[in-house]
Parts: C-alpha cells; structure tokens; sequence
C-alpha cells in the first residue's frame, strides 16, 4: 500500500515535471516580434469590445423605450373621446407645445444618461455610442460583423456611418452594406482615407441618390466661426465647414502663399498658412517674406523716407544703398490641386465618381465644374512590352517624367505605407528596387512598375533601416517589418477607382501559353463531336 502510494506520487512529479501549459511572462521579457503580435491581438479584442459595447448601449436604450411607452400608457391610452379634444391636441403642439413634456425625459434621453454616467463621457459620446449601436444592429449589420472580427477597428465603423446616414432606401442601405462587408472582408487592412474612398464609391455606386443628399447638404451647411480658445489665453480658434471642392481651393491657396516666400524666411510652414488666412482677410493676395534681406530691406526704406521740408540734394550723390528684395510687387500664387476622374465621366457618358487629392471622393457633376478650366493630362498605362526609345531613355534616368509621375500618383490615393494618409501629390516617389546610380542598366529602373509613393517620413524609413517592400505585377505594394511581419499598404487604391489604370497584364509565359493552347483544343475536339451526332441523330431522337 505505502509502495502505491509513492508510485502515484513520482507518476505525479513527472508529469508536473513535462507540463506543456504556456506560462506568462511581463511584456518587459517579450520579444521586437512577440509584442507586434501582443499589439494585433490587442487590437482585435479592442474592435470586439467596442461591437459588444454599441450593442449593449443600444439595448439600454430599446429597455428605456419600452418604460417611457408603458409610463405614457398608464397615464393616457393615447385615444380620443371627441373631435374637441383633438383640436385642442393640435392648437397645442402648433403653437409649439410638447404633448409628451408631461412624461419627462424619453427613452432616448434616459439612455443617454446612463450610459454617460457608467463610462464617465459627456452625453454627445453617449449618444454617439447608442446611435452607433443602432446601426450597427439595424443599418450595417454586416460591416459590424467585421468589427466584431477585428477586420476594422472602432473609427472605421464609424466612418462608415457616418458616409451613410444619407441612404434612406431600405433596399439600396441593404445593398450598400453587404457590398461594403464584402469589400472589406476581400481586402487587407488599410488606411483610413483609402477606407473611406472605398465606402463612397461603393455608396456612389449603389445609392446615388445619396451623393446628391451630400452635395446639398454641404451647400446648406456651410460656415466659418471664430471664438475664443477655452484652452490658451490671448488665441483664438477659427473653424469652418465648406464644400469639398471650394475647401480644395481654399487649402491650395493657402500652400501657395505659404511657398512664395524665401527658403531663408524663418517661419515654419503652419505659421506661414496663417499669415496668409491674415493677408486674405486684410485683402491681401500676396504673402510678405520676413527673411533677413527682405526685413532689412522694408526697414531701409523707411528710413529713407524724406520729410516735406527736406533740403533738395543732388540725386547724383546720394547712395541709393541696397537693391529692393525681389518679392515686392508680387501677383496672386496660383493655387494648384489635382483632380483624377474618367474620361467617360467628363464627356457625360456616366456618373462615376472622381477623386480630388487631399480631400477624398467627389461626384461627377463637381468634378466637371472643377475640371472645366483645368490644365489636363491624359494617362493611360503602357504595355510591359512597350519600349520605345524615348520610354527607354527615360526608364534610365533617376526622375521620372512629368507624364510618369501623373500615372504613378493617380494610381494611388495617398502614401502606400500602411495606415499613412499622406496627400499623393506633396509626397516622394520611391524607386521600390533601388535606382543603380553609376549603372543604370542593372536594375531599379524608372519604371510605373517599380515606382510607389510614399512620404518623407516612410521614405526614410524605408530607406535607412531594415523595413523592406516589394511591387509585384500587379502594383500592390507589400511592406515587411523588422519583425518579420508583412503588411499590404495599398489594398484599396486608385486603380480600384479607376479601372482603366489597371496596368495591362504582362504576355503569359510560354509554360501558361501551352496550358492554354490544350484547353481550346480540348474544348474545339468536345464541340465538333457534339456537332457530328447532332448530325447523325436528327430530331425527332
């Protein structure tokens, strides 16, 4: 019996001694790769978090709606006893009276105010979170079925309610978002301006009536305000709601203004976009530079400048000292932004959406008015096997030709490293192979199949650490970390908006040629025998 016993107590041992079940350790002892995957894994559970808490927040409210509605039955059954009582009913609520204040706060309110005072937020959060819940429930069953997955985070789901709330059809809301889960579920994650491209186009799509809604809207709901700032003494904020398009024209302004000046001028960028929102409003249309030559220049005049009862002096010995700065008397900058649409939709043939760089998706009618009075360029992406001599010559040189860059950009919606919203056309573009400077002819050519865009930031990263990228035939971009992880950075991209700049599919290899040639033959050999016994059995069989 005591030799059973210290049998089962070693067998015991053993297997605590061999056990397989993981042990945790701190996040300080894990490793570069075992936190990447820590931090995908904590964003699926977040995404998942916050469909269970939209969903929750929504049944707080479908709870507190069905109280307020048996609270005003209990008091008023909702009928009247004659054509009195409702003439009275309708004097009331025509001069502006609320026939259920005596109810108190409805259902909605009374949600709002619990789910506020259980996650602390202010009631417009709370709101937000039970109309999201709402939708998420009712209106993008689907799409909320990838952020229930983790296939898109919290901000996407709300992006893409927010680019729907203007389909009312049913039907067409249905449709959009089945076609919306689809697209997302067939893509890699990505950046939220190429995830909200895709949501409009495909709303664009399939509930056009929509697009006209927004348009309107937009109209109506222009403004600009100007209040103090609760948060910084002596500043004041300036904000302002505008059409995309004249918020285009406006933004570019405003950069052209701000890059007139010197490169000497000592103000940062964002504090030059100011200076000429001031020089607008005071009626400017020119930015001054405020370099060393030019201040010293604006001080000197003034100094020079004589009194009336001066003595006269000769002109001819008087020191004239410097010349004036170059930037007096200067015209308006142009302001310049980048409109992409078909040509088919700029000759009326259809009403496909276009895309104005740095501002997203428009319709059709805006970006005919836009392109109206525009310098035009007309792409269209070549064969691989198109190489003339010109292109040739060109695929040899470092920067690509001014035709090349327009194809390569309008191709993309913003910078290809993933989650980057960089505007397309103020970015690099990138050699994915590496531009061979003293020969050329070796390889990382000048070509659309080896160029992408990417910001100065992602650029440098590329470039100067171990991150490393790959193009293929297709044009997407894939980004792989220092930990081995490989990201898609352009899933969505202006090919998927514009079909006709697809690059052409390069001539099949003669492995896929043969393939080919045995199938037809195959399949002329099954339709011939089917033709000789039609023949050979005419009907009746």
């Amino acid at each position: 019996m005591a030799r059973r016993t210290e049998t089962e107590s070693t067998d015991s041992a053993g297997i605590a001694e061999h056990s397989v079940e993981p042990t945790l350790r701190p996040d300080t002892e894990l490793s570069a790769t075992e936190l990447a995957e820590v931090l995908n894994h904590c964003a699926g559970l977040a995404a998942s978090t916050a469909h269970r808490m939209m969903t929750v927040a929504s049944l707080i409210h479908d709870q507190r709606e069905m109280d307020y509605a048996e609270r005003r039955a209990e008091v008023h059954s909702g009928q009247l006893d004659s054509l009195e009582a409702f003439d009275e009913l309708a004097a009331r609520a025509a001069a502006g009276e609320d026939p259920y204040s005596e109810f108190g706060p409805d259902g909605l309110e009374q949600a709002i105010a619990e789910v506020g005072a259980t996650l602390t937020v202010t009631p417009a959060e709370a709101r937000e979170l039970i109309t999201a819940g709402d939708a998420l429930r009712y209106r993008l069953s689907f799409t909320g079925h990838a952020l229930a997955c983790g296939r898109i985070d919290k901000r996407r789901f709300l992006i893409a309610l927010k680019r729907t709330e203007l389909v009312t059809d049913p039907d067409e809301m249905q449709t959009v978002d089945a076609h919306l889960a689809e697209a997302i579920f067939a893509r890699a994650p990505m950046s939220t301006t190429r995830f909200t491209a895709m949501v409009d186009e495909i709303v664009a799509k399939w509930a056009p009536d929509a697009v006209r809604r927004r348009r309107e809207r937009a109209t109506n709901d222009r403004k600009v305000t100007v209040g103090p700032d609760r948060f910084n003494p002596g500043q004041s904020r300036v904000s302002g709601s505008l059409p995309i398009a004249d918020a285009a024209a406006f933004d570019a302004r405003l950069s052209a203004m701000a890059a007139e000046v010197h490169a000497a001028d000592p103000r940062t960028v964002a504090q030059r976009r100011a200076d000429a929102l001031v020089a607008l409003a005071r009626g400017a249309t020119s930015l001054d530079c405020t370099c060393d030559d030019c201040s010293s220049c604006t001080t000197e005049s003034r100094e020079t400048t004589e009194p009336e009862d001066s003595p006269t002096v000769d002109s001819a010995q008087v020191d004239t000292g410097p010349m004036p700065c170059s930037c007096a008397d200067k015209t308006a900058p142009r302001a310049n932004y980048f409109v992409i649409a078909n040509l088919s939709t700029l000759i009326g043939l259809d009403d496909d959406p276009a895309f104005l760089d740095g501002q997203g998706i428009i319709d059709a009618e805006t970006a005919r008015t836009l392109i109206a009075e525009a310098r035009r360029t007309y792409l269209h992406p070549a064969a691989p096997t198109d190489s003339s001599t010109t292109e040739a010559l060109s695929a040899l040189r470092y920067t690509p030709s001014k035709k090349l860059q327009a194809l390569v950009r309008a191709g993309e919606l913003c910078c290809t490293f993933p989650g980057c919203n960089a505007p397309v056309w103020q970015i690099d573009l990138d050699h994915t192979k590496p531009f061979d400077h003293q020969h050329p002819e070796r390889g990382g050519r000048t070509l659309e199949r080896n160029l992408k865009p990417l910001c100065r930031f992602h650029h440098r990263i590329k470039t100067f650490t171990s991150w490393q990228d790959y193009q293929d035939e297709f044009l997407t971009a894939w980004f792989t970390t220092p930990t081995g992880h490989m990201f898609v950075g352009n899933a969505y991209n202006g090919r998927d908006l514009f079909a006709h700049l697809a690059p052409i599919r390069p001539p099949d290899h003669p492995a896929r040629v043969r393939h080919g040639t045995l199938r037809d033959t195959k399949s002329r050999r099954a339709l011939r025998a089917e033709q000789r016994w039609n023949e050979e059995n005419p009907p009746p069989f």
